[in-house]
């Protein structure tokens, strides 16, 4: 899912960056806020060293750099990568020398939210890790907020991108084993929620990405494609099923695109290196990775639950067209000269909507996936959905 619409983050060359100052909460409502993929600056974790910021860092982006955002897995082959990293606040403001160009990431909306919305809270999680693992640490937050009031709580959520995931993933299972019906455990005290720009549906363009990387200003390691082989939270933004290879003429064909085999002897991603086709730490890494892929998909799946005690409200931005489709020629498949549909740039219009039992007002903003988050129309329509009776 190439999410240019931070047209890569602006070059960030000679760029600053501001923060958002949100106070703690007071009173008993409370509104979350969960960003997306890639929504946070990440910064060394070893507090006796000074620290540093590795996504996203001025002198990372003004080169092609050497270290990648990778997570280690047994048998990874040594390389230059950053160590254990740790979330540090949303991605806000990048300014591109101020005579030049300014795009803002989450600053607009941090204070938007701080001014606006009841009990303004940041939900930050490393965007790297298993989505899982982030919704039962929001799900934390939740438990948290509502001990700290008495139980006397009311919450709304705000979700972006991928946190809308993290988000419905939490609603339905909460802390506890996500291997069973989805129970609503994590709604408790949830009142309204918001996603904007959520891939429920997957992305087919992350195909491009981990086959690819994706560039940062002039920067190819941070997130090439070795970096997202480790991530989960990457496999867990394709789609569910194999659904986006067409053939020829655009006509839908069978082709099981979460194969193993598939991508190792396509040469997809890191198997481009013909040399790790055949090192079994990283088919393994692949397995795992797939796996988590497919575990997190099956929770997020359409079923006969009873409707969830809270209102809800999707986001679903048009007018950008982006992947759709990839061709399957001469039985294989082909990322070159994709299909396109509408969509934000990022997230198709077609796959934003969330899974059946949910029932949800639908807004439509011609605003990009991330430009979607200063709109002040949307943020207007999302005070005056939560604030409402």
């Amino acid at each position: 899912m190439r999410l240019s619409s931070l047209p890569v983050l602006m070059l960030l060359s000679a760029c600053t960056a501001s923060r958002v100052s949100v106070p703690p909460p007071t009173g008993n409502e409370v509104t979350v806020f969960v960003h997306g993929y890639r929504g946070s600056f990440l910064t060394t974790a070893d507090k006796e060293q000074e620290q540093e910021r590795a996504w996203v860092s001025v002198g990372d982006v003004l080169s092609r750099g050497d270290r990648s955002l990778a997570l280690p897995f047994p048998g990874q082959k040594p390389a230059p990568r950053y160590g254990a990293l740790t979330p540090d606040g949303p991605v806000t403001r990048f300014t591109v020398l101020p005579w030049v160009a300014r795009y803002d990431v989450y600053k607009g909306f941090l204070e938007f939210g701080r001014e606006h919305l009841p009990g303004f809270v940041v939900f930050d999680y490393d965007w790297r890790q298993d989505n899982r693992e982030s919704a039962k640490r929001l799900c934390t937050l939740l438990e948290e907020l509502a001990a700290a009031r008495g139980g006397n709580v009311k919450v709304n959520l705000v979700a972006h991108s991928m946190g809308g995931l993290i988000t419905l993933h939490c609603l339905r299972y909460g802390t506890g084993d996500d291997t069973g019906e989805p129970t609503w455990a994590g709604a408790r005290y949830v009142k309204r929620v918001v996603f904007l720009g959520t891939p429920f549906r997957g992305a087919p363009g992350m195909f491009d990405d981990f086959t690819l990387g994706t560039q940062v200003g002039r920067n190819r390691a941070l997130l090439s494609p070795e970096a997202l082989f480790t991530f989960a939270s990457a496999f867990q933004l394709l789609p569910a099923q194999s659904d986006f290879f067409v053939d020829a003429s655009g006509q839908p064909v069978s082709f099981d695109a979460y194969a193993p085999g598939a991508w190792v002897d396509g040469g997809w991603g890191v198997f481009q290196d013909a040399g790790l086709r055949t090192e079994p730490a990283y088919r393994e890494q692949l397995e795992r990775m797939l796996d988590a892929r497919a575990g997190f998909a099956r929770t997020l799946a359409e079923n006969d639950e009873p409707p969830p005690p809270f209102r809800t409200l999707a986001v679903v931005g048009v007018g950008h067209p982006l992947i759709r489709s990839f061709r399957i020629i001469k039985g294989q498949p082909t990322f070159e000269d994709p299909i396109l549909a509408d969509g934000d740039g990022s997230v198709l219009a077609a796959r934003a909507l969330p899974p059946q039992p949910l029932h949800v007002d639908r807004l439509e903003t011609q605003a990009d996936h991330v430009g979607m988050m200063a709109d002040e129309e949307v943020q207007a329509a999302i005070a005056r959905f939560l604030i409402g009776d």
